[in-house]
Order: structure tokens, then sequence, then C-alpha cells
């Protein structure tokens, strides 16, 4: 096997990672939106309903905060989860 074929196959895997972890982490953001709102979102009275930072309890904690929490992750996998891949003349 060439270096060339070993550093795509390095670079493949390295991708389906990265592929892999992204949409785990959207899956888990979409099911949370979803599923939280969902449930605290409907059939609310106006006296039942309080604010977290000026958004209804609901919205904050079934939007605002999965929004937010994406966002850091977004931050934390490209400044070090995201790998960059060997330079293709380099490894000639």
């Amino acid at each position: 096997m060439s270096e060339s074929s070993r550093a795509e196959t390095r670079s493949l895997r390295q991708s389906r990672l990265e592929l892999w972890l992204i949409l785990l982490a959207w899956l888990g953001c979409a099911l949370w939106v979803i599923g939280y709102s969902a449930a605290n979102g409907y059939n609310l009275t106006p006296e039942a309903v309080s604010t977290v930072l000026g958004f209804p309890d609901w919205v904050f904690w079934g939007v605002v905060a999965p929004w937010m929490t994406a966002n850091a992750f977004t931050f934390w996998f490209c400044l070090r989860a995201l790998k960059n891949d060997e330079d293709e003349e380099e490894t000639r």
C-alpha cells in the first residue's frame, strides 16, 4: 500500500468520524427541541407561563438553551476535534 493511499484512508476515516459526531450532535439537539417543546409548549394557560430572560420558559429551555449548546459544541468542534489533513504535496 502506497503512502498516498494510507493518507487517503486516514483522511477518509477521520472525515467519517467527524461526520458521525456532527450528525449525532444535530440529532440530539433536534430531538430535545421537538420533544421538550411538544411536551411543555402546548395547553398552557397564560397564568402558567413564566419567563426566563424575557422568553417563555418552554421557549428558553426548548429552543434557546439547545441553540446555545449547539453553538458551544460548534466552537469546540472547530477548534479541538476538527483535524486538518496533511497537504498532498507534503506526502509525495
